[in-house]
């Protein structure tokens, strides 16, 4: 991901309407997945905002959705002058946006570390940027995955914060039978029927009894054998083509084989 400022300059003294204008550009932003975090900042003649972006050009035109462009237009119409941008530099705690010219397959992974896209390449495990991804349901890219993630890295976070709500949210993180997980894995089979390629869901595991007992268990799905012969992006040791599902070893008990 890339750090940008982006710089808001007008010529207007209606500061409220140039307020609202440009908070509904960046939330049009951040719904396509352009943006990441903004920091919005009033400065002499205008805002300044600081953002994450998935790719070096997210904030291209061209990947600009129909609500983009309208709230540009509604920025346009209260004498809002085009944003003046520039990228400072790559975010070191972000992943680089995937470059593959092929992707044999997709994951649907994320946790509440990251504010990448939850779409990984199977082949480099980078993040595919939501804007580039088809329409699902809705008639804006990315929109229900952006949802998705947001659930996802709240429950992860509860999870980490060892407090009331601990077991519910582990429940929700590693239970293929899970609210969350079903809501995943409608995801991923929409996206696959897209994309054309397979869409995996990742499903977290914690705790167990053993290395080797835990390499011993099914595909919690279809009860099917699905340990892979070496880990994949280092952490991935299980995937089950049919049932669209990959997992890890237990955290706690893993050995590392690297």
């Amino acid at each position: 991901m890339e750090i940008v400022e982006v710089v808001f300059g007008w010529r207007m003294r209606q500061t409220v309407k140039a307020e609202e204008a440009i908070e509904s550009y960046l939330a049009a932003l951040v719904q396509n997945g352009q943006i990441t975090d903004p920091a919005l900042a009033k400065v002499r003649g205008g805002y300044r905002v600081f953002a994450s972006l998935p790719a070096r050009d997210a904030l291209h035109r061209r990947h600009a959705s129909n609500w983009v462009r309208r709230a540009q237009a509604g920025l346009n119409s209260l004498g809002i002058r085009t944003p003046k941008m520039r990228v400072i530099g790559p975010d070191p705690e972000e992943p680089a946006a995937c470059v593959c010219q092929r992707r044999p397959f997709l994951i649907l992974f994320t946790d509440f570390l990251t504010e990448a896209s939850p779409v990984r390449c199977g082949r480099c495990f980078g993040p595919v940027p939501v804007y580039l991804l088809p329409h699902l349901e809705s008639v804006e890219s990315g929109r229900e995955v952006l949802r998705w993630q947001d659930v996802y890295q709240s429950l992860d976070a509860l999870w980490i914060d060892s407090g009331v709500a601990e077991r519910y949210a582990y429940r929700q993180l590693s239970d293929v039978r899970s609210p969350l997980s079903h809501e995943g894995r409608e995801l991923a089979k929409q996206l696959e029927a897209k994309v054309g390629v397979p869409v995996y869901y990742y499903l977290m595991k914690h705790y167990g009894v053993s290395d080797k007992r835990d390499r011993q268990r099914r595909c919690p799905s279809c009860r099917g054998r699905w340990l892979l012969p070496e880990s994949l992006h280092r952490f991935l040791d299980f995937r089950c083509e049919r049932c669209r599902l990959v997992s890890n070893v237990a955290f706690d008990v893993r050995i590392s084989r690297t």
